[in-house]
């Protein structure tokens, strides 16, 4: 284990499970991806669940070189403006996050409110899996990966005659 990671373990170790997270969360938002890293197994498992054709960040990636590759990708072409945790529960090994940020797309400077719900399974003291769910439709848009459909302009079904006896 390099210096570096060690002692990133060293300070987090005492922690919480839920204080790890918000760390990693901290870690996250400002693009810091060998802090995050350090609370990761050397095996583990990372998800970002949706079709890769619309987001390139999309898949499963193991062990800490697809992490920090995944991570700092993201990073390249996103820019985190803001950065909020809505909820984290935590009970035995698992934890469910709930959070929200604002990104600006670098390349066509659009900014996409982005809602996420992060599914993690600790081994230990550190994170063994985390799977990630969110918007990829307004991902993919947002990115020029896809279109947004045109406004409906067929007239509203009519209305039926609901009564009440």
């Amino acid at each position: 284990m390099e210096p570096l990671r060690m002692v990133l373990h060293l300070v987090t170790d005492e922690l919480g499970l839920e204080q790890k997270l918000k760390v990693g969360y901290a870690a996250w938002a400002r693009g810091d991806t060998l802090a995050l890293a350090s609370l990761f197994c050397e095996d583990c498992e990372f998800t970002l669940v949706g079709n890769p054709v619309l987001n390139p960040h999309a898949g499963l990636r193991v062990g800490i070189a697809g992490l920090t590759e995944v991570l700092g990708h993201f990073h390249r072409v996103f820019e985190v403006r803001e950065f909020l945790i809505e909820k984290i529960v935590v009970k035995g090994d698992d934890a469910f996050v709930h959070w929200h940020s604002s990104l600006m797309f670098r390349p066509n400077g659009r900014v996409i409110e982005s809602e996420r719900c992060d599914l993690v399974r600790f081994r230990g003291r550190l994170i063994q899996s985390m799977k990630c769910f969110y918007d990829s439709a307004s991902m993919a848009i947002t990115t020029g990966r896809a279109q947004a459909a045109a406004a409906d302009t067929r007239p509203p079904l009519p209305q039926a005659d609901l009564k009440v006896s």
